[in-house]
Order: structure tokens, then sequence, then C-alpha cells
């Protein structure tokens, strides 16, 4: 086989794509690359050993990168199509790899993108349809695309959004770029960020922040991510999972309990308020805040 067209990918999302893809490209898949993530909370592998069997694509899942590498020889492959891929792509090979990166690049290259453009107040997000290189998350643009994502909205809606709009960049590109008439562009100079890593023990909330800045901060990193955290004076680690901007002025020190209503605890922040709607004390069920949260006395660290 030559010139072949794999996709590579992993996650709820990579098993989006590959879906459409195997739709676009009726029977041209060379190949569907995996890898062995079967051991991730997050792993839809069991979806990819389906869909390789309903559209008679062969399924390779790989463990090394050494593996990745023997099946792109294998197949000769000339493109591939990557979503949710965590190894080292070979970009110096003859495969180009295409992907998608949740972000208008250049802003916001690297890690955690969506995380990172919500605790940044971003009215919008972005897609980016792009070809690999060298350097993170720089190469040539393929399509992009943006939506607005609302205050109130979460990490789960701005997800569900970028999903949508890569599903729409796919099908607007990926025929274009199978057929060798894509036109590619460089990405802006201007205005490149990078994102770090982020890890759970990142969520701690700084009630001395505006209240703005604490409610994009805890829908950033709520469902299905592990959720903003804070301290409980004595004792207790509190997960807020759901939070919004109180409209009326409060005045208090940070992170101190100002109101506690059937519906909702407020805590005041640096500047302004924000109300609290549900959350977990160490570790136990989500519950309404004011299960919890059920003193004036109460502070959060």
């Amino acid at each position: 086989m030559t010139d072949a067209v794999v996709f590579m990918g992993s996650k709820a999302a990579g098993l989006l794509l590959c879906e459409a893809i195997c739709q676009m490209l009726h029977g041209k898949l060379a190949a569907i690359i995996c890898p062995d993530d079967s051991e991730d909370a997050r792993s839809t592998l069991t979806g990819f050993r389906s869909l390789a069997e309903r559209y008679g694509v062969p399924l390779q899942v790989v463990a090394t990168r050494a593996d990745t590498l023997r099946w792109l020889d294998h197949y000769q492959a000339r493109l591939a199509f990557v979503h949710g891929w965590y190894q080292i792509i070979p970009v110096d090979g003859p495969c180009q790899f295409y992907g998608f990166h949740y972000s208008p690049l250049p802003k916001y290259r690297g890690n955690a993108p969506l995380v990172w453009q919500i605790i940044n107040g971003e009215p919008t997000i972005g897609v980016s349809f792009f070809r690999f290189s060298e350097g993170m998350d720089e190469g040539l643009l393929v399509g992009q695309a943006n939506v607005e994502l609302a205050v109130d909205q979460t990490i789960g809606d701005a997800l569900d959004k970028a999903n949508a709009l890569m599903l729409e960049l796919a099908a607007r590109y990926v025929p274009q770029i199978v057929n060798g008439a894509a036109k590619l562009y460089p990405q802006p100079d201007e205005e490149a960020s990078y994102c770090g890593l982020r890890r759970p023990e990142d969520g701690l909330i700084d009630w001395r922040a505006p209240a703005k800045r604490v409610h994009d901060f805890i829908r950033a990193q709520t469902h299905p991510y592990p959720g903003a955290y804070t301290q409980v004076q004595g004792g207790g680690v509190l997960r807020v999972w759901c939070s919004a901007l109180e409209p009326r002025r409060f005045y208090g020190a940070p992170g101190s309990v100002v109101e506690v209503s059937s519906e909702w605890a407020v805590v005041a922040c640096g500047e302004g308020a924000v109300r609290l709607h549900s959350v977990s004390l160490d570790g136990a069920a989500e519950v309404p805040a004011p299960q919890v949260l059920k003193s004036l006395k109460t502070r959060l660290l």
C-alpha cells in the first residue's frame, strides 16, 4: 500500500473525528492507530475497535513510539489526521500530520488551551486546524473558527462547542487535504502566547482575586475536570462545581461566607462576590453549597 492516509488518536473527541473521517473518505482510510490507553478512565478504545470493524479499517494499538513508526512505515503513510495523541509526532519523516488545537492560534499554544481561555475570561474560544511542525503548535494553518462562550458556561460547554467546530473544519478541509487542494497559510507573527501544563493541585482558588476571575477559574475546571478547590478554615477540602457572579454589592474579607440562602452561599472575593451553588467536601458527593456552608463564621482559605 502506498501513499496511505491514516488516523492517529484516542479519547472521545478523537473517536468523533475518526468516525467523521471514515465517512468522508469512503473506504480510503488505510488504518486507525491508537495508543494503548486501556488503563485510562477516559479511554474509548472499545469504541475505536467497534468503529474499525464497522468501516472495515485495520486497527493498530501501539504502546511505544517505535510501534507507531513501524506501522506508519508499514502503511507507507503520506497523510495522518491526529486527535488525542500523546506521543512525540515524527514530523521529520515522509508523512505529513494534520490536527486540531483548541485555540485561535497563535494564541494559547501548548497545554490545556480551553481551560486557560476560560480562566482568562475570553468571550470567545477558538479551534485551529493545522499541519504539525517541530515547533509547539506553530505549523501552517488550514483553517480556523471561533464561537462565543457565555459567562455562565463551563469547560464542559466549551468542549462541546470546540468539538462541533472541529467537525465543521474537518468536513470543510479534510477532502481538500487528501486531494492536495488545501491552501495552507502561516500563523500571524504577533500575539503568540503559550500555556503551561495544569495539574489537579493547580486548581486552588485565590479568594483575593476579583469575583469575575474567581468565577472564571471555577467554571474553567469543573466537570469533566477535577474541579477548583479551597480549604475550609478548621479542616477540609471543598471542591466548587458550580458558581455564579453575585450581582449585589457585598463587602467582606476574601474567602468569608457573607450570605447563606436556600439556593446558594455567597463568598466575598478581593473585589465583589460569587455565589456557590454546588460543592463537595473531602471527596463526598456533590451537594448544594448551603448544605456545607451553613454559617457566616465560615472562612475559605
